[in-house]
């Protein structure tokens, strides 16, 4: 009865938190850095855009799928469907490619509070800042999802309305002449100035599968997992195009450029006030760095889902009472923290930290995201419920995981694959997968 008298009611969330924890998930750090890296190449990557968010659309289709057929559609769960040695790669790639990620998010935020804090230019002030906040938001997490809910809420929304405003009063300030002039400042041919954009798209929709992902953490999953799932990606994507494209419009590539805080940037020109720039700034910050925790959450969930399995260590499978994997957040917290020691080592300042992180984490990603759809073919035909319409869901979204690779330089490619045919051999080895026994449970 003392056991029971300490339990703690786990709060889930219902079809408006959920969605906001896609929207959060999407539009933290993707929306506010998209400007700043795109006006590297120009405004040519409006094309970039449309073709990413048609292949995104595809993606985010395998997850509300999946999260009608499946009790568990979280990537890691799916690649188990398929084989446990699939689970135990993705195991690795999804939770490690997430916590890099995670970093590159803190570092998204604080690029918009350097306008305030100068000395976060300075590398060494940008990784003992990050490592603070990761302990900040891991003690947050360990309360449950009801206080990441609200705080989601509160600052994703202040996040959309800066975003919506630029969306749709930036084009008072459209000039078509600078959008033209801006159209390929890369240096390069229009076809190599699509692709080089590409890396970046793909990781600002990173995050299509958070709900899935949080299936346990969500009420009547079946029901709220596929709508909260579509409807988040159709709210950010309108955001995403909307913003970049007026802001290529308004300022040279040059100033977008030069300018982390692009958002800011964009309603001090509509507002005439660095007031409201400042304001603006503030916010996009706080936001970004709010949905640090939701991706936190999402690393965790699909840690303890691998470890269930055999995949990882069995300290990612302990729950504590408010059910948040605790410990796991405690391992995932430490990892990113040598994450960003190297970072700080490497003398990155924001811009260069942010791409090394995002470049890395996307293509770990990618391979769980493959996986996904591979699971969805594989349990139609198991069931011989094998549809035209998820075929082509599942190959339209894997065009668009291969695009990704095809934007990816040489290095990069490199170290992906490296992982690629180490890790099942480590996992073999060091895990003691099981493949016969574990099949047999499938």
């Amino acid at each position: 009865m003392a056991s029971d008298a300490k339990k703690v009611e786990v709060k889930k969330l219902g079809m408006i938190g959920a969605t906001f924890l896609i929207i959060s998930s999407l539009a933290g750090s993707g929306v506010i850095a998209l400007p700043q890296q795109l006006a590297f190449t120009g405004s040519i990557t409006l094309i970039s855009f449309i073709l990413v968010t048609i292949g995104a659309l595809f993606l985010t289709l395998v997850y509300v799928r999946a999260g009608e057929q499946f009790d568990d559609p979280s990537p890691t769960a799916l690649a188990t469907y398929i084989s446990p040695l699939l689970g135990a790669q993705c195991g690795f790639f999804y939770v490690y490619g997430n916590l890099i990620s995670n970093v590159s998010i803190l570092i998204a935020g604080l690029g918009y509070l350097a306008m305030f804090v100068p000395q976060l230019n300075d590398p060494f002030v940008l990784g003992m800042t990050i490592i603070t906040l990761i302990w900040v938001f891991v003690a947050l997490s360990l309360r449950g999802v009801g206080i990441i809910a609200q705080v989601v809420s509160i600052t994703v929304t202040l996040l959309l309305i800066s975003v919506a405003l630029t969306s749709v009063l930036g084009w008072l300030e459209f000039n078509p002449v600078q959008f033209k002039e801006n159209w390929n400042v890369s240096g390069k041919d229009e076809g190599s100035a699509i692709m080089s954009g590409f890396a970046i798209l793909i990781f600002s929709y990173v995050g299509v599968e958070s709900v899935a992902t949080n299936a346990a953490q969500i009420k009547n999953p079946h029901k709220v997992v596929p709508i909260a799932t579509i409807v988040g990606f159709l709210v950010v994507a309108l955001f995403y195009i909307l913003s970049t494209t007026v802001m290529e419009g308004m300022f040279t590539a040059r100033e977008i450029q030069d300018a982390p805080a692009s958002f800011a940037l964009s309603m001090e020109k509509i507002t005439h006030s660095s007031y409201v720039g400042s304001i603006v700034s503030l916010v996009m910050s706080v936001a970004c760095i709010a949905s640090f925790i939701v991706w936190g959450l999402n690393s965790v969930s699909a840690a303890k889902t691998s470890a269930d399995n055999g995949f990882l260590p069995k300290a990612y499978s302990r729950v504590n009472r408010y059910g948040i994997p605790g410990t796991g957040l405690v391992i995932n917290a430490v990892i990113m923290t040598l994450v960003e020691i190297v970072l700080m080592m490497m003398g990155s300042n924001i811009a260069e930290a942010f791409n090394i992180s995002v470049t890395i984490s996307v293509l770990l990603l990618l391979f769980p995201y493959f996986w996904s759809g591979i699971a969805l073919l594989k349990k139609g035909v198991k069931e011989q419920k094998a549809t035209a319409g998820n075929l082509a869901i599942v190959f339209l979204s894997s065009v668009f995981i291969l695009s990704a690779f095809a934007s990816a330089n040489f290095d990069e490619l490199l170290i992906v694959i490296a992982a690629a045919l180490v890790i099942p051999g480590v996992y073999a080895v060091l895990m003691n997968v099981d493949i016969v026994h574990a099949d047999s449970k499938s």
